[in-house]
């Protein structure tokens, strides 16, 4: 007799033990259904022009969130056009279940220093684009205030051609490393993405993200929720 409430009471735990996982488990999945993933900004989202059918940043996200990723971003964008995205944005998503991601100045860089060939020793061009990224920044907060918002840096493109541009990029990383880590501009985090594509194979066309490249910085975004 004495076993069998030995048995009994382990029984009870038992089931209480599952029923308490289960409810936990129901608990987080419900919550990481309500996630949504809002994309703003240039090629390093919208990037399907460069890899094959289904192996965009976008679609591959689709896929991973099961629909739960809009993406607004688009090819070529800069820091000026972020406001017409930021306008299609639903109302509807002004949640804390919400998450904006925002990659944009890449293009601002590249048409400054590489297209308009600027002396790339001349730092003094990023102090105004970045406050006009920060501009860019402040509208989706008022707009949206109860979302996180995450900021892309740049990456550093394993290319001949760019290679000559990293110290411009990394002092322009470094002003969005700042600006995030001030509590008061009440940014999320931001995702390095200057250490997530590092390879060669990372990259299409010498500058834009390749499927495998896309593939891995889906991951690092999905495994953050």
């Amino acid at each position: 007799m004495h076993y069998f409430y030995l048995y009994v009471f382990i029984l009870i735990c038992f089931i209480i033990s599952v029923s308490y996982y289960n409810t936990l488990s129901y608990k987080e999945a419900f919550n990481a259904e309500k996630q949504t993933f809002v994309l703003l900004g240039d090629s390093i989202f919208k990037n399907d022009a460069y890899v094959s059918d289904g192996k965009s940043v976008e679609k591959l996200l689709e896929e991973r969130t099961n629909g739960k990723t809009k993406c607004l971003a688009i090819d070529e964008a800069k820091i000026i056009d972020i406001y017409d995205q930021i306008e299609r944005i639903p109302e509807g998503l002004n949640d804390n279940f919400t998450t904006i991601f925002l990659s944009v100045g890449g293009n601002d860089i590249l048409t400054y220093y590489v297209e308009d060939n600027k002396n790339k020793k001349d730092a003094s061009i990023l102090n105004p684009m970045f406050s006009a990224y920060k501009k860019v920044v402040k509208n989706i907060q008022a707009k949206f205030p109860k979302t996180n918002i995450v900021l892309l840096d740049i990456y550093y493109p394993d290319n001949l051609k760019y290679k000559q541009y990293q110290p411009i990029i990394s002092e322009w990383n470094n002003k969005i490393y700042k600006y995030a880590e001030d509590p008061k501009n009440n940014i999320a985090s931001v995702l390095k993405i200057s250490t997530i594509l590092t390879s060669k194979e990372d990259f299409s066309f010498g500058i834009e993200p390749s499927s495998k490249g896309g593939e891995k910085m889906v991951s690092s975004i999905v495994n953050r929720y």
